[in-house]
């Protein structure tokens, strides 16, 4: 692989450190940072393959939920049976008013 030469920006306090991470590792400053924007590539790598299921299955899931209505949004209640999920609910029943 052909090594290519550029500029990079930052702080002088992080400059300066970086020079003496790379000393004490006896590296170079452009070998220390190879390393380490290797090492970071690669764990951020690992981790999206570890991810990917979960996104690829939240997709599937929200593309099977759709959109419009919900299950059982076409069951009609009795006043019973409304007046008992509004109770499990917490909330007041149609034809009550909120204390």
């Amino acid at each position: 692989m052909a090594t290519e030469r550029f500029s990079v920006s930052m702080p002088g306090e992080v400059r300066k450190r970086l020079k003496q991470h790379a000393a004490a590792a006896g590296l170079d400053v452009s070998t220390f940072l190879a390393i380490a924007a290797q090492a970071q590539m690669d764990q951020q790598d690992r981790v999206k393959k570890v991810f990917a299921p979960f996104g690829e299955a939240r997709s599937a899931a929200e593309e099977e939920a759709g959109t419009g209505a919900w299950a059982g949004d076409d069951i009609a209640l009795t006043h019973a049976e409304q007046a008992e999920v509004d109770a499990i609910l917490g909330r007041p029943s149609r034809g009550e008013t909120a204390a």
